[in-house]
């Protein structure tokens, strides 16, 4: 009996640390004031647009892409209105949820799981929204969803910074 325990508490502590190896690194954006970390060691950051609003990050076989920017809201959007254009969008939705400043939406389409939160950041046409965005192999769920979740809670913007 004692033998199954410490087998079973091996196997435990190996399968926790698949994720907790993971080295994470902190993408700052100087343009508009936002962080998010990511695994290095899954993904590598893209060269930055010419307009600075963000990073793509994919991994060495390119079927995991990350995205975080930033953009005004020339469109004078609410976080409503942008939340429904979001959802029309995507299919095959499977977790929606809107909240007084951001909105998250995940479902998988075409094989693949896809996952954005969007943050808004003021209202009207001043309003600045942050979106991050990632899509995985449905194959690469069980290494890939804890590290969305530890993305989603690093994303985030700094409310005194002059944008």
């Amino acid at each position: 009996m004692r033998k199954f325990v410490v087998t079973i508490l091996f196997l435990i502590a190996a399968a926790s640390t698949g994720f907790s190896q993971s080295r994470f690194v902190t993408y700052n954006n100087d343009r508009f004031h936002f962080s998010v970390q990511y695994p290095s060691d899954l993904l590598k950051m893209q060269a930055p647009p010419e307009n600075n609003d963000g990073r793509t990050f994919l991994s060495k076989d390119k079927t995991v892409e990350m995205r975080a920017w930033g953009q005004f809201n020339a469109l004078d959007l609410t976080l409503d209105e942008a939340y429904q254009r979001a959802l029309r969008d995507h299919s095959g939705v499977t977790y929606r949820t809107l909240g007084d400043r951001n909105f998250v939406i995940s479902g998988v389409s075409d094989g693949k799981i896809y996952y954005q939160k969007t943050l808004i950041r003021g209202s009207g046409d001043t309003a600045v929204f942050y979106t991050f965005t990632i899509e995985y192999p449905k194959s690469k769920k069980a290494k890939f969803d804890p590290v969305v979740t530890r993305v989603s809670r690093s994303f985030k913007f700094d409310p005194h910074a002059d944008i």
